[in-house]
């Protein structure tokens, strides 16, 4: 079996993604995230929403992957999709100040949520952890949040739909070195659907 979860195979689903969530913002721009996770909640049981199975292979797992769902016209915001290895985890990151949310389209994630203080050195503090299962969300609006993602299964791949109020150009990793966190920043990689 072969990775058939491209960039053009899930263009039909993204846009019909794209059009719901244009659907929730305002003419200033101004997103309704509450009814964005509502509603974006009736993608998973779209026919055409992928499913980890896309990514199946006999010869070796499917690798991270970030798939940008576009149309080719800006947008204020940004959605992609995420397929997660087995037993995939995420360094602490934060989303560069962006609102956003994450939908479990197959498998199930767990997300460990930080509140990120800067005064003066960096300061995380655990705040809680979320198991999602498909159709649960995690949405975060707190400029101060960071996370830290994992793929539950250590046998089966994910799949989730991200979205964030801008583009997530970059980012920052936080890691633990001699009693301190230290920031590293990061360029976003992603796979597009443009045409």
């Amino acid at each position: 079996m072969s990775h058939t979860l491209t960039a053009s195979s899930i263009a039909p689903w993204g846009k019909r993604v794209l059009a719901l969530i244009d659907a929730c913002i305002d003419q200033q721009g101004h997103a309704d995230t509450a009814t964005i996770c509502q509603r974006i909640a009736e993608s998973v049981r779209w026919p055409d929403c992928p499913h980890a199975r896309q990514l199946a292979s006999d010869i070796a797992p499917a690798p991270y992957r970030r798939i940008a769902l576009s149309d080719g016209r800006p947008r204020g915001y940004e959605a992609l999709v995420i397929a997660w290895p087995p037993g995939h985890v995420t360094p602490i990151h934060d989303h560069d100040g962006l609102w956003g949310l994450e939908l479990v389209l197959d498998g199930v994630l767990q997300v460990d949520s930080f509140h990120l203080s800067e005064d003066p050195s960096i300061v995380l503090n655990a705040e809680d952890t979320i198991v999602a299962g498909v159709g649960d969300h995690v949405l975060f609006t707190d400029t101060s949040y960071a996370h830290q993602c994992r793929n539950f299964s250590r046998s089966s791949m994910a799949l989730s739909l991200h979205v964030y109020g801008g583009e997530l150009n970059s980012y920052r990793s936080f890691h633990h070195d001699l009693g301190q966190w230290v920031p590293r920043t990061h360029h976003t990689v992603r796979e597009t659907t443009d045409s």
